[in-house]
Formats: structure tokens, sequence, C-alpha cells
């Protein structure tokens, strides 16, 4: 495995453990932290449509927490590809092994304005960000910031859904041959979580949703990106504690993945269905 890479990973993980412990007191409200390992295939490599990911490996950590003050959401992915991911034909650049990661606090409005702003299904409001960053793939490194909602719907765990003004940094479709850097564009994010159980056994289906549009400065076009998990609580029926271990997979898919367009001219985007076997531990 590769140290400097990885390292990225454990970074965020220390940062929100350290964040936690300088201020949490009687702020944090709950908190939630997790370990996932993935195996699967079918991963579009992202330069010309004939070329897949032939398996993807991919370790992860999860952070999610409760505050008085709002919200926070963080995990950090290690990949190992058995297909180099090349970023937009820099071939000098191609990456077996990359990391990703995001950052998203959000902060309440009622908290903030000391008046409960919720009606109806509408639990509250809040001013979302998202930090985004990656080696692989399109080099990303984007800030987020808009409008978060929180709903209460039956039968769901939690149901999230933010509305985000993106600022794209150092892309790697950028054209800098005349001075193009940066871009913005806009991003709907929702995601949740809804628990179901068959018979005694338990499972939850949870997730998110990514619509970013396009942009004419880096030359994408409109994306829709989602991971969805449908996962067995094995930790209750084999050792009498639920919501510890589960078990079952992943679905990552793209249309129009990193909304880049095909190096060979093509014109078609990339689109992408990869089915992962997970094992996810909370602690």
């Amino acid at each position: 495995m590769n140290l400097k890479y990885a390292s990225h990973c454990l970074a965020l993980s220390v940062a929100l453990f350290g964040c936690q412990q300088a201020i949490a007191g009687d702020m944090l409200l709950w908190q939630n932290n997790s370990l996932s390992y993935l195996y699967g295939e079918n991963f579009n490599r992202g330069q010309f449509n004939t070329e897949q990911d032939k398996t993807q490996t991919t370790f992860t950590f999860e952070h999610a927490s409760g505050w008085a003050w709002g919200d926070m959401f963080g995990f950090a992915d290690y990949v190992l590809a058995d297909n180099k991911q090349s970023r937009r034909g820099d071939f000098g650049h191609e990456k077996e092994n990359f990391y990703y990661m995001e950052l998203s606090p959000r902060v309440s409005l009622s908290w903030l304005s000391g008046h409960k702003l919720s009606a109806g299904p509408l639990k509250d409001v809040f001013a979302a960000f998202t930090y985004e960053k990656g080696d692989g793939g399109a080099g990303t490194e984007n800030y987020l910031y808009g409008i978060g909602t929180a709903w209460n719907v039956p039968g769901f765990a939690y149901l999230n859904a933010n509305l985000y003004r993106v600022k794209v940094n150092n892309n790697v479709y950028f054209d800098r041959a005349h001075g193009k850097n940066n871009a913005h564009t806009y991003q709907l994010t929702v995601s949740g979580a809804y628990p179901f159980a068959i018979g005694e056994q338990d499972f939850v289906v949870d997730g998110f949703v990514d619509w970013r549009a396009g942009t004419s400065t880096s030359n994408t076009r409109t994306s829709v990106g989602s991971s969805i998990q449908v996962k067995w609580d094995a930790g209750k029926a084999l050792y009498s504690e639920g919501r510890k271990l589960y078990v079952g997979t992943e679905v990552n898919m793209w249309n129009n993945r990193y909304g880049a367009k095909p190096i060979d001219g093509s014109g078609h985007g990339f689109d992408q269905a990869a089915f992962q076997a997970l094992v996810k531990y909370h602690f």
C-alpha cells in the first residue's frame, strides 16, 4: 500500500477526532464512525469509452456527528485499482493507487437565529459547506457552499437535501492555455437512510445522489453520480449486537462521470454501474 496516499486518509480521521476533542463538551450530541472494505469491478477509467477498470478495492473511513450547532459528515477513500486512473490524458500522472475525501459541516440556521425554522416535514435549514479533494480522475479540489435542509419522512432514519454553489479548482479539464484556472457551477445532493426488516433480520438502504451542472469553463457536461448501499445487520444476527457490523453491496453509478468528455473526441460521456461487495464496521 502506498503510504503517501494512505496518510491523507489517516490525516482526515485524526483531524475529525481532534476537532471533536477540542470543542466537544456539551456541544456534541452524538457521533458515529465506521471503517469499510469494498471490492468490485466495471469501474470506468475516464479516458476512452472502451476502457474499464477490471477491479477496484476501496478502504473507507466515515464520520458522522450531530452538534448543538448543526451536523458534520466526512469520509476518506483509499483506492487500489488494477487499471491506472489517468488524469485526462496526462499519462505522466497515471495512478493505480489514489485517494479521495470530503468534509461536510452544516450550521443550523435555527441555532444561529434562535428561532426554530421548521414547518411540516421540514426539520431544519442549514448553511451547508463541503470540501472535496482527491488525486485520481479529475484531480479534484472543490469548495461547495449553499443551503441545506433536513426532513422528517416516514420510514427514513434521515433524509437531507443540499443545494450548493461549487467553486472548482485545479481541475485537469481546464483550458489553462487560455487562462481558465477555475470555474463555478451548481450541485444538488440528496442523502438518506431507510432501515427495514425481513422477519427477524434487519437491513438498511442508504447513500446519496449528486446532480452537478456542466461548465463551459472546464468543458464539462451535466453529471449525476450516486453510491447506494444495501446492508444486512450481520452483528445482530451473529452475536446479538446490532448496528455494528454490516455486510452487503454498494452500487456506484454515474451518468457522465466527472462530466467529462472522452479524449478520443467521440462526444459520449462516461457511464458507470459498478457493484461492490461491502463489509462495514461501526464504532
